[in-house]
């Protein structure tokens, strides 16, 4: 019975007021009319809202919001024919606006966090590459450093200068045999420290 007194009989409230009176006096700019059909039609907009989505505080924000714009757009909003048709039709427009950009939000947040995740385990992996590349390094320098001069001078004219033990026994003035023993012990050298 008390939800059938909040009712609107037609374009009148059980109250008396004229809800079309109410619209016009919004139009001209009338606060306190703003304030009296929101008041009169706060309870059937709620409830129509709830239908729509069923979350309490969503629906109100959604409300007050409509008559936020209502009263910024008052001078350019035309008659309606049927106050209580246009305020549901307006509330449900905002409502469904309202759930896609939540749900544009959220689709974007998710983008951006699978983004951001992704990066992170990049940057992580990176970071984690380039330690152990300098942990490597580090260790090889170690390596390097724990030969003799002959092994130090036959593993750089092999590997980095990229000549043959013959040419190296030549530089050397030593026989090829005797490069490959200097280049194996290096190597195996090198191997301990480098994976110690």
């Amino acid at each position: 019975m008390l939800a059938q007194m909040n009712m609107v009989e037609g374009q009148r409230t059980t109250s008396g007021m004229d809800l079309d009176e109410l619209w016009r006096n919004v139009r001209s700019g009338k606060e306190k009319a703003l304030s009296q059909l929101f008041c009169v039609s706060y309870s059937w907009l709620f409830k129509y809202g709830y239908r729509i989505v069923p979350r309490e505080a969503f629906v109100k924000d959604a409300i007050q919001e409509l008559f936020l714009i209502l009263w910024e757009k008052r001078a350019s909003i035309n008659e309606a024919r049927s106050v209580r048709s246009y305020l549901c039709s307006s509330l449900r427009r905002l409502i469904f606006r309202r759930m896609r950009k939540k749900n544009n939000r959220t689709k974007r947040n998710y983008r951006y966090n699978q983004h951001y995740a992704e990066e992170l385990h990049n940057r992580e992996e990176l970071i984690v590459q380039f330690e152990d590349n300098q942990e490597k390094e580090r260790r090889l320098s170690l390596a390097i450093g724990s030969l003799s001069d002959r092994q130090k001078e036959a593993i750089f004219l092999k590997y980095y200068d990229g000549l043959t033990n013959t040419e190296i026994a030549r530089i050397m003035d030593i026989n090829k045999q005797s490069v490959y023993n200097h280049v194996s012990a290096a190597i195996r050298k090198m191997q301990d420290y480098v994976q110690g």
